[in-house]
This record gives structure tokens, sequence and C-alpha cells, in this order.
């Protein structure tokens, strides 16, 4: 029988999942694919929030779709997560993110493009050998702003 989480249970759980959505921005804006790709489970998926519709399943497959893409410069803005516990190796998020960018070649302070996306992440976890990875990430758009 499955042992019931208790609160501190629940507050350690949430807060290696919003960790997770926290590293996974700064890992993406650093253009560390590698790594990124890592926080997934091997059979991971992710859907980009502008291509919501494309489930890429597999962590090699995601790596690999990363690595195709242009560089650019981007800042993932990641506010407003709730992660919702639902045993002691599953969880569910969601976060809201603000998308900006730069030419490829900026270096900080880079001048951002006037244009904008603000979207979410909903995303299932799985804790793996007492990892936490994603198991699902899901993006979705609300808003483009400028341009």
């Amino acid at each position: 029988m499955t042992q019931a989480l208790t609160s501190l249970d629940r507050a350690l759980i949430g807060w290696e999942c919003e960790r997770l959505i926290h590293h996974y921005a700064m890992l993406n804006d650093a253009g560390q694919f590698h790594e990124m790709a890592a926080l997934f489970a091997e059979n991971g998926a992710f859907a980009r929030p502008t291509d919501a519709d494309n489930l890429i399943v597999g962590r090699q497959a995601i790596l690999a779709m990363y690595l195709s893409r242009p560089p650019r410069f981007t800042r993932h803005m990641i506010t407003s997560v709730v992660i919702t516990a639902q045993d002691a190796d599953h969880a569910a998020g969601h976060s809201y993110l603000s998308l900006h960018t730069a030419q490829a070649e900026a270096t900080p302070p880079a001048q951002a493009d006037l244009s904008y996306l603000i979207g979410a992440f909903h995303d299932r976890f799985v804790r793996e050998g007492g990892v936490w990875k994603f198991l699902e990430r899901r993006g979705s758009l609300s808003l483009r702003v400028g341009g």
C-alpha cells in the first residue's frame, strides 16, 4: 500500500520540481542543450510553446531538435509555478513564461527584440533513481507582444 505524503514530502517534491523548471530555463538560455535534455526521462516528451501540437518523444529526439535550431540569445522568465505532488514518484506542474530574444551574436547587455512571447508550460514529473525528471513538458502560447 502506498503511504500518504506528509506536508513536508509535498513541500520537498514541490521544491525539487520547481527547481527543475528553473534549471531547464537557465540551461536553455545558456545553450547547454545536452545538460538540458538530461533533465528529461529517457522516454520523456516535449512540445515547444511555439509548436504545441508537435510532441517530440524521447530524450535523444528532444536533444536533436534543440541542436538543429539556429543559435539565438534568449532569456526565459518563469513565474507562477504551481506543483502538485501526486505520490512519492509523480507530480504535475504549471508555470507561465515570457520569452525574450536578441540577435545570436549579442553580448550583454544586448538590445532585446521588440517582440516577445507569453505562454505556459504544463508539466508531468517522474522520480527516477531518486532524481526528478520531466516526463512530459507541453508548452502553449497565450500572447505575442510587439512585432
